[in-house]
């Protein structure tokens, strides 16, 4: 029994120009930013915003899973700007207990070169 099915032709596109391929964008998936919130927790977490950055990047794991790309796309981006705020603070904390030992250091050394003068 013979089919009557013709067979398959190579349409071109755009006038004679390509082979005929269809590219199908596929939607890149929204970050969760669950590992930076980890390391966020881990090394510091100052005011909590470590702890708050991880249940929003579980939240946007969640919509993701879920399927709602928008809602995990916004749950991701606000994990995104705690962890910022995290990571800011933790810098500026670790740049201010390096000038404090410094100067305490500096202080300690005056001290001790006046003792030692009298």
């Amino acid at each position: 029994m013979q089919g009557s099915s013709r067979p398959l032709e190579n349409f071109p596109l755009q006038g004679g120009a390509g082979d005929g391929t269809v590219v199908i964008p596929i939607r890149e998936h929204p970050k969760d930013y669950i590992v930076w919130s980890l390391a966020t927790i881990y090394c510091g977490n100052p005011l909590c915003l470590g702890l708050l950055a991880f249940y929003f990047s579980i939240k946007s794991r969640d919509r993701k899973i879920v399927g709602d790309l928008e809602g995990a796309r916004t749950y991701g981006s606000t994990a995104r700007c705690f962890n910022g705020w995290a990571l800011a603070l933790i810098i500026i904390t670790i740049i201010i207990v390096i000038i404090v030992v410094v100067m305490a250091v500096k202080g300690g050394l005056v001290a001790y070169s006046l003792l030692n003068k009298i």
